[in-house]
């Protein structure tokens, strides 16, 4: 064969290939800016939201036992505010894009201080037309009985609503309150680590539970939505689950979002606490003859005098408040 055809041949098979492989690199690293693009937009988006459960809280709420830890959520600003930002860094505002990526939402849960608000599709019939809009679920308790027929309801501390088999009443409290009422026979009551696995057991539970019924049930209405993608619950770590119920948060779930170039689709959910129940106790002490206080979660090695719920109580004392910072 002739130096001249096989150049050619060369050229003929080796060509394509090249062409091929740059393409393909190509179509990686735009995969790979896009998926980045959308992890952000998930993360700004959830901690947004976040953010406007923040702002909708009662703003006289302080540490301690208060009814309003039963009633100050406002979800649905929490819930427009998440497609607002997720609209947003998919470069558009308009109505028609934010109702397209509520599509890939199969569910969007509020963990509140006494159960589990999930925001999700449902149907509903006009007339001859059968249309679906998004509607907040009543609010599902973290419920649990036992053998005797006791039923507690469990919040995201130790305050819990008992009913009492025994009694055949309903009570509620701080559990360590409860023990105090000789009457009451609740055995779960009486081991606080019993009690805190089981709680927290039941809460993960309920929200495991709730989320993967809600998220297959989102299936039923796909193809009326426009959408092939199957949705699934994501494997998501048993730590990961535990470290979302130690406070009021936000888990949402983004499934099935076709990417602009290239097969795949995007999936990613996104868990992130809002701190409101869990609010830092301020501890006060004195130092080289300086009265200070400073939040619990400081862990100053100091002996602590008093404690305080809120800065103005503990400045009210006559003490100076000490940032983390000045270590």
């Amino acid at each position: 064969m002739k130096m001249s055809n096989m150049i050619i041949f060369y050229l003929i098979i080796v060509f394509p290939l090249f062409i091929f492989a740059q393409w393909r690199a190509e179509d990686t690293n735009t995969f790979a800016k896009a998926n980045n693009s959308y992890e952000w937009a998930m993360t700004a988006a959830t901690h947004d939201a976040v953010e406007q459960l923040r702002l909708n809280a009662k703003p006289n709420y302080e540490y301690g036992y208060s009814s309003t830890k039963f009633s100050r959520i406002n979800k649905e600003p929490a819930f427009e505010t998440f497609i607002d930002t997720l609209s947003l860094n998919f470069g558009s505002e308009d109505d028609v894009t934010k109702e397209l990526l509520g599509r890939y939402i199969p569910v969007f849960g509020v963990l509140e201080y006494d159960g589990f608000s999930l925001n999700v599709y449902q149907k509903y019939i006009n007339g001859n037309e059968t249309l679906f809009d998004r509607v907040w679920l009543p609010k599902i308790p973290f419920a649990y009985s036992d053998v005797k027929g006791n039923i507690i309801k469990f919040t995201l501390d130790e305050y819990v609503i008992v009913f009492d088999a025994g009694l055949n009443e309903w009570i509620e409290g701080d559990r360590r309150e409860l023990l105090n009422d000789e009457e009451i026979s609740i055995e779960l009551l009486k081991d606080a680590d019993t009690f805190d696995k089981i709680r927290r057991d039941t809460i993960v539970n309920t929200m495991q539970n709730q989320l993967a019924y809600r998220i297959n049930e989102h299936n039923v209405y796909t193809k009326s939505l426009g959408i092939t993608y199957t949705f699934t619950l994501p494997l998501i770590a048993q730590e990961d689950w535990y470290n979302t119920i130690d406070d009021v948060s936000v888990i949402a779930f983004f499934q099935g979002y076709p990417y602009e170039r290239g097969g795949g689709t995007f999936n990613e959910y996104a868990l992130a606490g809002s701190r409101l129940v869990k609010q830092d106790m301020f501890h006060a002490t004195t130092v080289n003859s300086q009265k200070i206080f400073y939040a619990e979660s400081c862990n100053f090695n100091y002996s602590v005098l008093e404690i305080y719920p809120s800065k103005k109580d503990a400045a009210k004392a006559g003490y100076f408040e000490k940032s983390c910072l000045n270590q």
